[in-house]
């Protein structure tokens, strides 16, 4: 059996001190145009993506207050480049066009992988969407050449020790042939990922998570809530309205997050029909009319409370019993 391939858990060196996580993922392997076959495979995550964020957690960074084995201790807010990254070896840059003078001080700040990062993806909404692009060359951040996502992130993190900082990076990148200067904004982001979500008509709806603005795609509607599941059985299963979208607007009404999406189907009443309007992961927009059911599927969130660690659920709308 291999174990590299077979089993995850961490990596350590002679004196015992964690490294990395050797993590399990799965991905989905695309045959032909109709066809794909899950895939799982192993690979390592570097400590210090984890050591970074719990250092300032112990030392009492300034953030919002979570509850952490009874103790309210403060959660950084962590300074991100939202750009999907990855590697592609200089031999190949070279290739592409990269100038010698580059692939040789690219080389020299890293010997050992002999490498430069470029773009896959930007994440949506972003601040760095509309400035980089996909297939960019990341060659250096305020002049110094950049080999790794350490690079990034220990850039990202020097904004915050800079009393001057703006929040942005002056970045040179490599793009069709030519070498670009550009100025990069961060987002910051507090790692609570979703605190909220709304259960209509048996489908579970939120604001976008990073996961799915990783894909590098919002509706242009105002961005909407996300589908993230549905229930078999409940009303959006018979008429069809399933995960993997966005509502952008309920009976004519734009619903561009969550607390527009609550302030509109508060007002529905049970048994009548809806008209929604949805965007798919793909960018196809959709119509359909489905019946609520606050009988069997009434409407209610549950919402994260920080200060107590636990979620609470409060009911927005439902069938009100009837007396004999």
């Amino acid at each position: 059996m291999d174990f590299g391939s077979s089993f995850s858990g961490i990596l350590t060196d002679e004196q015992g001190r964690v490294q990395a996580l050797w993590a399990s993922f799965s991905t989905q392997l695309k045959y032909g145009c109709s066809s794909s076959e899950d895939h799982q495979f192993v690979r390592g995550i570097p400590i210090y993506a984890i050591s970074q964020v719990l250092e300032k957690i112990i030392s009492g960074t300034p953030g919002p207050f979570r509850l952490i084995n009874g103790i309210r201790r403060p959660m950084p807010l962590v300074r991100l480049l939202e750009v999907e990254l990855y590697p592609t070896l200089l031999s190949k840059a070279r290739s592409y066009g990269l100038s010698d003078n580059w692939v040789q001080a690219l080389a020299k700040k890293d010997p050992v992988r002999r490498q430069v990062l470029r773009v896959k993806g930007c994440l949506a909404g972003s601040k760095a969407e509309k400035l980089l692009e996909q297939g960019d060359m990341i060659l250096a951040i305020n002049k110094e050449p950049i080999t790794c996502f350490l690079d990034i992130e220990n850039a990202c993190q020097k904004l915050d020790q800079s009393i001057d900082s703006d929040g942005v990076l002056n970045m040179t990148i490599f793009r069709q042939g030519k070498e670009i200067d550009l100025i990069v904004g961060t987002d910051v982001r507090d790692g609570n990922g979703s605190t909220r979500m709304v259960n209509w008509c048996g489908s579970i709806i939120q604001d976008p998570h990073s996961a799915v603005r990783a894909l590098g795609f919002l509706p242009k509607e105002g961005h909407g809530v996300y589908v993230a599941r549905w229930c078999h059985g409940s009303p959006v299963h018979r008429y069809g309205l399933y995960a993997l979208q966005w509502i952008v607007e309920v009976n004519g009404q734009p619903t561009p997050d969550l607390e527009s999406f609550i302030e509109v189907v508060k007002g529905l009443e049970d048994r009548e029909f809806v008209r929604v309007k949805t965007v798919h992961l793909n960018g196809k927009p959709r119509v359909l009319t489905l019946k609520q059911d606050l009988h069997y599927w009434p409407t209610w969130e549950l919402t994260f409370e920080p200060e107590t660690d636990t979620w609470k659920r409060r009911t927005i709308k439902a069938l009100q019993p009837t007396g004999a």
